[in-house]
């Protein structure tokens, strides 16, 4: 396996590439995106609700409209503020390592930050993910805060998306965006909030997505959609009609 834990040791002298690159996964038009990190990432993309084959849902950053498009980098860096942790993370995950011993149902007891040795962002360039004296460099402090949002919103989206479904709030949405006069985009198959069954909701089911900590991202999710136009604006810009 390419994957193992991050260690001052064994990984004293790696450093990432953190450019954005097609060859790292950056110019897509579509990214995970999780309800944990809705808060900040509604400031700038459009997420719509995606169902699986299996049922499951999850939700997408939008960032472009064509295929291998992502609007939000030009050259080789993002223009905006935030991204989504699943592309920010780049190399590195959360592994959940268990006491030596310990039965196959024990329960973890270590959360490691790990790496994947053959991500193609590792080379002899970029950000040291360690200090010449072995302490963490910055950059490193910055992935485990995007790895603890990886995290929490995976623990979240399990919470998150069975309450929206069992209290009727996901829609089915169809969006068709004009860009120019002979071109236009659609979003099929698509989910986002129902404002009319939301704004219907009894005193009690408020409180508990409430005390789930679940109305924050639910009006993340609305709000959203008004970065389409934003979106179109940056087609437009380079040249969606020429």
């Amino acid at each position: 396996m390419s994957t193992t834990i991050l260690t001052s040791e064994q990984h004293a002298s790696v450093r990432v590439d953190t450019r954005a690159r097609r060859e790292y996964g950056d110019v897509v038009n579509r990214a995970i995106a999780l309800s944990s990190e809705f808060n900040d990432l509604h400031k700038e993309f459009p997420l719509l609700v995606h169902k699986g084959e299996g049922g499951e849902y999850i939700a997408h950053a939008i960032l472009g409209f064509d295929r291998d498009e992502n609007l939000f980098v030009e050259g080789d860096r993002w223009i905006t503020h935030t991204m989504p942790a699943a592309i920010a993370r780049g190399p590195f995950s959360l592994g959940y390592v268990r006491k030596e011993g310990a039965g196959e149902d024990a329960a973890p007891v270590d959360v490691k930050v790990m790496i994947d040795e053959r991500h193609p962002r590792l080379g002899e360039g970029g950000i040291p993910v360690f200090l010449p004296l072995g302490g963490e460099s910055a950059y490193l402090e910055g992935i485990k805060r995007v790895l603890q949002v990886v995290d929490a919103g995976l623990q979240a989206d399990r919470v998150f998306y069975p309450e929206l479904v069992s209290m009727g709030l996901l829609e089915e949405v169809n969006i068709r965006v004009t860009v120019s006069s002979d071109k236009q985009y659609g979003f099929d198959g698509y989910y986002t909030i129902n404002t009319e069954r939301l704004q219907a909701l009894g005193g009690d089911q408020l409180q508990r997505l409430n005390r789930l900590g679940l109305l924050s991202p639910i009006f993340s999710l609305v709000s959203s959609l008004g970065n389409f136009q934003r979106l179109i604006n940056l087609k437009i810009a380079r040249g969606a009609g020429a």
